[in-house]
């Protein structure tokens, strides 16, 4: 199950069950609020943050699952950029690994560092929030 938490011109919040189908209902739910504040569903700013949701709702799903805790996902707009926070219910953060070229996995916060401008990673209360801003430049109608 999830739901919208809150909506509104600059903000957008949705908490999801921490099951691998929430990845899914994430990402669309990210590129629907954006869709709905004036961008194009083919904009590379709706791409990269939906991306950007799809890899850190998963690292949430495999990693830092916490029994009866929601992930969080949350958009802020601001002029010229869009900042996506994930929450997980683990204040800890996991040790980096060293990856083999021959891995499958593990790759996701490389990419959500390459299609980010900055990313970084908070504790608020026993909560951890990972976040990552995207620039845009595009001229965006009403709703911005």
């Amino acid at each position: 199950m999830n739901y919208i938490v809150s909506a509104d011109q600059q903000d957008w919040t949705a908490a999801y069950e921490v099951e691998p189908e929430s990845v899914r209902h994430a990402r669309r739910g990210v590129r629907d609020q954006l869709c709905e504040w004036g961008w194009e569903p083919d904009s590379p700013v709706v791409d990269d943050l939906a991306t950007i949701a799809s890899e850190l709702v998963t690292n949430v799903v495999q990693h830092a699952a916490v029994p009866g805790k929601n992930v969080v996902v949350r958009l802020h707009r601001a002029k010229g950029c869009c900042r996506i926070e994930v929450l997980d219910g683990r204040p800890d953060l996991l040790p980096p690994t060293v990856l083999r070229p021959s891995e499958e996995s593990g790759r996701g916060l490389l990419l959500v560092r390459s299609l980010s401008a900055a990313m970084g990673v908070e504790r608020s209360g026993g909560d951890k929030i990972v976040w990552a801003e995207v620039p845009y430049r595009e001229q965006l109608g009403a709703a911005a």
